[in-house]
């Protein structure tokens, strides 16, 4: 479930709570649990930029970066939890992929399965999601006077979510749609092809997006019960990261993150690195060759070094 807003003023805003989310993941880890003054020393910001920051980390350890900019005329926030396909079980390629749809689809608040899109677009505004490897991403805009019940209705998704067992065969045929309309795309074909030189058993070779073949029932498992599985050992406050950009004040959206997301479970989950090469000992160098389905040709030379995470401040 993914698509690219059009609006550029929505497109910056996206692009500075993806930035900050990334500073803010690379500074602490999942788990941290640091005093909200310890992790506000890493907010900086530009002296050009008019807009104020604030990060705080709630009693449930959800660490939540708030940006207060009057002059806003879209409201956004944004949600990651860290985890991905790289995390899917084996009997069900694509389940994380599947939970993200599943848990749009109504909360015990707002159980009607459009609540949230309804309100979000009834109020000028648009919402999205992605899943990635070891990420997935939440996030919406909306008018600026409607932040608060935006709020409210994305809080309720990682608070009480349903995943009503009524929509889950339609929501696997989604799913295999957005899989099926891939097929044929150059990039995916490409990405694939690429994902089948890693290492054997490495967790980036797991097929990500699911479809008919592997989100269905086992004999030893319904579908649904594995959704809720993996819903309850990946999802915890302390392993998700929360971006409030809202023309409110920081003492207001501090009051509105701490209203609606403290009810998040902390599970006091440790997310664990994957540290496995990328590539079997002797397999560099190689060379790839993909058959492109449109008439075109490109060349992509990669290498690869050492992860920079430890230097992310240094420029």
């Amino acid at each position: 479930m993914k698509q690219l807003f059009q609006s550029p003023k929505f497109l910056l805003s996206v692009y500075a709570l993806v930035l900050t989310l990334l500073a803010g993941c690379s500074a602490l880890p999942p788990s941290s649990s640091q005093t909200d003054d310890t992790l506000a020393t890493v907010v900086a910001k530009s002296p050009n930029d008019q807009r104020n920051y604030r990060a705080i980390v709630l009693d449930n350890n959800l660490q939540v970066m708030l940006i207060s900019d009057p002059q806003t005329d879209k409201s956004a926030a944004s949600m990651d939890v860290y985890v991905g396909s790289a995390n899917d079980p084996e009997e069900f390629p694509g389940l994380a992929h599947f939970l993200e749809h599943m848990l749009f689809l109504g909360t015990e608040k707002y159980p009607d399965a459009d609540a949230y899109q309804k309100y979000i677009s009834d109020h000028g505004g648009r919402h999205n999601a992605f899943t990635s490897a070891e990420h997935t991403n939440y996030f919406f805009e909306v008018s600026s006077d409607h932040l608060a019940g935006a709020l409210d209705r994305f809080s309720q998704q990682f608070t009480a979510p349903l995943f009503n067992a009524e929509y889950v065969e339609r929501e696997v045929n989604a799913v295999h749609s957005e899989y099926s309309s891939k097929l044929k795309d150059d990039g995916r074909r490409f990405f694939s092809a690429i994902k089948q030189t890693l290492a054997t058993g490495h967790p980036y070779r797991k097929f990500a997006v699911g479809n008919l073949a592997t989100l269905k029932d086992r004999e030893d498992k319904k579908l649904r019960e594995a959704l809720l599985e993996f819903y309850a050992q990946h999802y915890s406050a302390n392993v998700m990261k929360l971006v409030i950009l809202g023309k409110e004040s920081l003492n207001e959206l501090e009051n509105l993150a701490r209203q609606k997301f403290s009810a998040i479970t902390d599970r006091q989950l440790e997310h664990k690195p994957i540290n496995q090469p990328f590539f079997d000992d002797g397999f560099l160098p190689a060379q790839l060759s993909v058959q492109s389905i449109k008439d075109t040709r490109s060349m992509v030379v990669a290498f690869p070094i050492a992860s920079p995470a430890d230097y992310v401040h240094s420029q």
